[in-house]
């Protein structure tokens, strides 16, 4: 069993100081492997890191409308018992991805908050100034807001597949992402650049192996990095190579409707437009 004090030495072995705001991602079954579980993971976290921030994502608010652009990689008109079932977001609703024992915790310091995307929001101590301005027309601000402020990026126990950030470079990069609503307290919301397939995302770790900092504790792997280094080289992979990171399941139709639209994007001599996002 992985101890406190192990944690803590892997912490500071990865390069990981007090004053570097972290955002990290938790494998659920990382805990059965930790002596004291979800509290020992985050006594350690917390004693050695000021500023963390945890995803706390909530698929339940979205809805499917009876029609909607062209290429979204959604089926229009064919989700009505999910709409049915949709929830509300609103900031006591449970994270959907398995960490809520973390955010738990979390949420018990005072100045811990909670962003307002009602998809992709996120829980951060001592954080407002990354979480503040998360409206659903910006799902990546507290990923841009974090690495403006010197930030790293930790996946314990997590695959590649869950680092959300990487879905940011995409974005910066003009990678074909999709549309998608949600139910708020205001009414259903557009919320834009909803990101597509993740499972290509390991590729990644072949060219950043030098920079990632890793440490494997009862055979589980932790690891961390700076977002500038991991979203800047991520964009400049895809700069470069614009079918970077996607998946090699030739039945994804995800990264399929992707590789399709990079093909016209190349043939009109496509470049992307950045805004200050």
């Amino acid at each position: 069993m992985i101890s406190y004090h192990e944690i803590t030495d892997a912490l500071k072995s990865m390069g990981l100081q007090r004053d570097i705001p972290l955002i990290v991602h938790i494998d659920p079954s990382l805990r059965g492997s930790i002596k004291g579980g979800t509290s020992t993971l985050m006594g350690a976290l917390l004693s050695n890191i000021d500023n963390l921030m945890l995803p706390a994502f909530t698929y339940s608010t979205m809805v499917t409308p009876e029609d909607g652009p062209e290429n979204n990689h959604i089926d229009y008109g064919k989700s009505s018992d999910e709409n049915l079932n949709a929830v509300i977001f609103s900031h006591t609703l449970p994270s959907e991805i398995g960490n809520q024992e973390e955010i738990d915790i979390l949420k018990g310091f005072s100045g811990s908050y909670r962003s307002s995307h009602p998809i992709f929001s996120f829980y951060g101590l001592g954080l407002d100034i990354a979480l503040l301005d998360h409206s659903p027309e910006k799902p990546y601000q507290p990923i841009k807001k974090l690495m403006d402020m010197g930030g790293w990026v930790g996946l314990f126990g997590a695959k590649a597949s869950q680092n959300f950030s990487i879905h940011y470079a995409e974005y910066l990069a003009g990678r074909k992402q999709f549309l998608r609503w949600a139910l708020t307290p205001d009414g259903i919301a557009e919320c834009p650049h909803f990101p597509g397939c993740s499972d290509g995302f390991h590729k990644l770790q072949y060219y950043l192996q030098d920079e990632f900092r890793e440490i494997a504790l009862e055979n589980t792997k932790f690891s961390a990095i700076p977002l500038s280094t991991l979203i800047k080289s991520a964009v400049a992979l895809l700069e470069e190579d614009p079918f970077a990171l996607l998946c090699n399941d030739l039945q994804c139709t995800c990264c399929n409707l992707v590789r399709t639209v990079i093909k016209d994007q190349i043939a009109n001599h496509w470049k992307p437009e950045r805004d200050n996002d």
